[in-house]
């Protein structure tokens, strides 16, 4: 791994963690820290232990969690701010954080928590934190994009490599796909949807992959009117022409073993280990975003630990931040970073990265970890108004995906429609 070598930025962190982690008399007589997050109790465990620890080497100091859905998570957090009960700590979803800021929910980070997060984080990972020029918090759980594939149908229709680019995608998938005598698709070659993220997120990285950001610098506007934009909604749509693909399939169907690829990220790799139990290693496959481009790129997303603007547990919560997220001792990962690992989930830590080479080194995470760790991956503007501007691209890609709209003309829609989304960026 690239950045195997990076166990030593972890060194000098040791001794910092250790001081951070010493109890400060003004700090620590009977101040409790909240923290907010999507995570289940199970997969916060490593993490409540942490907490543990940390209330054991500071007497005086409580740690308090608290979670909810998150479906939920944002309408949860601004009620509770409206109410006077927002908690210290917030588990941010990048795709919030433009809302969240301009709402005044986040603290600007400390000058010395942006140091350590510069010095000690892939750099891809730190702009997926930032919004509005600013960076708001430490980088917590990262995903991203790439293609993943089911050996077995791929042999049974004659190849043994994973296609290079969509047109070869789309002869194989063509070749996978298999009908009942309705018609109606048994093995499908491909699978898109049924959420935004399964619509929007595989296109940004198919723009990515021919070097087009889906917006223009400074979120002037976007970059759907390219010929680039147009010829992967329409290398997509058809898939649909070609019969290789339905709106009845989806990738959730993938673990069933119905579903010859699909662009997916790396947190759906448990749901697939699930689905197919021991054959899961011998089956399921990953490999770079099929393009043309030979500097290929896919897109990226994040969840950062940010510390709410009107906290008064401010320093100490940043503080509590830094200590989570610093290893106990060279060679190890730190709290955040064995939370997520046990999860399946990824990190852009580099010691954590470094410390994490044996559980991240299977054939399905190594793929992911070294386009991250490569520079392979970019993450989108976190904007204000991204919820509604991906549901609008979403809402244009399905018409062109069905036929309703011309590739085309789905995207000139969808660039009307955004372009007054994009004017409170300015």
């Amino acid at each position: 791994m690239a950045l195997r070598g990076t166990a030593a930025a972890g060194l000098a962190m040791v001794a910092l963690a250790t001081l951070s982690a010493t109890a400060s008399p003004a700090r620590a007589q009977g101040r409790t820290i909240t923290v907010a997050a999507h995570y289940t109790a199970d997969q916060m465990r490593p993490l409540e232990a942490c907490y543990r620890e940390y209330e054991r080497l500071n007497p005086g100091i409580r740690i308090v969690y608290q979670q909810s859905a998150i479906a939920d998570f944002l309408q949860t957090v601004m009620t509770a701010r409206l109410g006077g009960t927002s908690p210290d700590i917030y588990s941010v979803y990048a795709q919030w954080s433009g809302q969240m800021t301009e709402a005044g929910l986040l603290d600007v980070p400390p000058r010395p928590i942006l140091d350590f997060i510069e010095e000690n984080y892939v750099p891809s990972t730190v702009e997926g934190v930032r919004a509005r020029g600013q960076v708001w918090g430490i980088p917590a759980e990262i995903s991203t994009y790439m293609l993943v594939y089911n050996k077995a149908l791929l042999r049974q229709a004659g190849y043994d490599a994973p296609p290079r680019t969509w047109d070869e995608l789309r002869e194989m998938a063509g070749k996978i796909t298999r009908r009942n005598a309705q018609g109606n698709i048994t093995t499908a070659g491909y699978a898109f949807g049924p959420t935004v993220a399964n619509a929007v997120h595989p296109f940004f990285s198919l723009m990515l992959s021919q070097g087009v950001s889906p917006f223009q610098d400074g979120a002037r506007g976007t970059n759907l009117a390219r010929p680039e934009a147009e010829a992967v909604l329409s290398g997509m749509a058809r898939l649909f022409t070609d019969g290789a693909t339905s709106n009845a399939v989806q990738v959730r169907d993938f673990p069933s073993g119905t579903v010859g690829m699909a662009i997916i990220a790396n947190w759906f790799k448990d749901t697939l280990r699930q689905g197919f139990g021991d054959r899961f290693a011998d089956t399921v496959g990953v490999a770079p975003i099929p393009t043309a481009a030979a500097d290929w790129r896919t897109f990226q997303y994040s969840f950062s630990w940010g510390v709410d603007a009107r906290s008064r547990n401010k320093e100490a919560a940043w503080e509590l931040l830094r200590w989570l997220n610093t290893p106990r001792a060279a060679g190890q990962r730190s709290c955040t970073g064995e939370m997520l690992v046990r999860m399946g989930g990824l990190t852009g830590n580099k010691a954590d990265i470094a410390a994490s080479a044996s559980d991240l080194g299977d054939d399905f995470t190594r793929p992911y970890v070294e386009a991250i760790a490569s520079g392979h991956t970019v993450a989108a503007p976190n904007l204000i108004r991204m919820t509604e501007i991906q549901q609008q691209l979403r809402n244009a890609i399905e018409k062109a995906w069905s036929g309703a709209l011309t590739p085309a003309q789905a995207l000139r829609q969808a660039d009307r429609e955004i372009a007054p989304l994009l004017a409170d960026e300015r």
